[in-house]
């Protein structure tokens, strides 16, 4: 069986997404190949759908939301966006019929979209899955013609089905992830490897996508605390970040780091991670079993996922803008490790049976759906 799994370079999780699938599932009898849904799309339609997404996020959260919400209907903007797939969607086929696959797996929204005009066109016989990268659906995850939905968690099913998607189509899958974020090495040798104090509490700040300018004030206003910790501050490829926190003489120790492979090591050496709520670094972090103060959510995807977590008690809510509140926050759970335990235990218990085993059972429901029972039929 061949796997072609569709993603695009809007904010950095869906290709974190397909790429961990890749590594999950692919095996001697499942080929996976990844493609970019938005590159025989044209510099217009990257433009719209990556570039302006991620200024939009960045800097004008409010009006992002806004377009988050409006588009995130049954009738009038998601029947626009339906309309405006067309063309694209057709530029899109011939590379759909060249990877030729039994499965396309779309990783990303818009391609959900794009896969489903064709399919209902009559252009496209694969089967589909929608990989959800996110803890709430919009609509554009949502298409008639989908053959299988990957749901992150139990809330999100039943926002699908709630929104008429069947429940038969539906598996609890979560969200995928790279496997050394499973991974549960010695702590202590761990933080020895990395240079880090065995007996302190080490916070872990990361930006995300969006999220440069906050975890700049963010930090600021937990280094004012009394309590004794360590920081570690993973900027990536922002390099003026990077110098920024480099410049800074903090009460606390830290440790400024740019773009690392060893995201996962510094995650199981941690503490508390300090983040912006996207959906792969939340769930790398679950997967980690590290605890999360997430700040900031952008309106839209963010605010769902920063809702998921407070709700089943696996985060707690930062705002950049009330740096009293983010210092009580981070406060109480510093003088309290009890909770951190136990918001360490509820990332462990929320991880459950992994993300390989639930998303073959998808593949085998997808690729040969059971018979509709017949009326009369013996139960068994």
């Amino acid at each position: 069986m061949k796997l072609l799994v569709l993603y695009a370079l809007a904010g950095g999780g869906h290709l974190s997404a397909a790429r961990a699938l890749k590594a999950l599932m692919e095996h001697p009898g499942l080929e996976v190949e990844l493609q970019d849904a938005t590159v025989p799309l044209g510099r217009a339609f990257d433009f719209c759908s990556c570039d302006l997404y991620r200024f939009s996020a960045k800097y004008v959260p409010r009006a992002f939301g806004f377009c988050y919400r409006m588009t995130d209907r049954r009738s009038g903007g998601s029947r626009l966006m339906r309309t405006a797939a067309l063309p694209f969607a057709r530029r899109l086929l011939p590379i759909l019929r060249e990877k030729n696959a039994d499965v396309i797996v779309c990783a990303y929204p818009l391609a959900c979209e794009l896969v489903s005009v064709l399919k209902e066109k009559g252009l496209l016989q694969a089967k589909t899955i929608h990989l959800l990268t996110d803890y709430g659906p919009h609509a554009a995850w949502i298409t008639p013609s989908a053959d299988g939905y990957a749901a992150s968690c139990r809330e999100e099913a039943d926002a699908l089905m709630r929104r008429g998607v069947p429940p038969q189509k539906i598996v609890v899958c979560g969200i995928p992830v790279q496997p050394k974020f499973y991974d549960r090495p010695d702590r202590a040798a761990l933080r020895r490897a990395l240079g880090l104090s065995p007996e302190k509490p080490v916070l872990l700040f990361m930006a995300g996508s969006f999220g440069v300018r906050s975890v700049f004030s963010v930090f600021r206003a937990i280094d004012r605390l009394p309590e004794d910790f360590e920081a570690v501050v993973i900027t990536g490829r922002n390099e003026p970040l990077l110098r920024r926190f480099q410049a800074l003489e903090p009460r606390h120790a830290l440790h400024a780091i740019g773009f690392t492979d060893r995201v996962a090591d510094y995650m199981h050496a941690g503490d508390l991670l300090i983040t912006k709520p996207g959906g792969l670094t939340v769930s790398e972090a679950l997967a980690a079993g590290i605890p999360l103060a997430v700040f900031d959510p952008i309106p839209g995807q963010e605010e769902d996922n920063a809702n998921f977590l407070e709700t089943r008690g696996l985060a707690v809510t930062l705002r950049s803008s009330r740096p009293e509140q983010a210092e009580r926050t981070v406060a109480a759970l510093l003088d309290a490790p009890e909770k951190l335990d136990q918001m360490r235990a509820r990332s462990a218990s929320f991880q459950g049976e992994g993300f390989a085993a639930r998303f073959t059972r998808l593949l085998e429901q997808t690729a040969c759906p059971p018979a509709p029972e017949q009326p009369g039929a013996p139960r068994g």
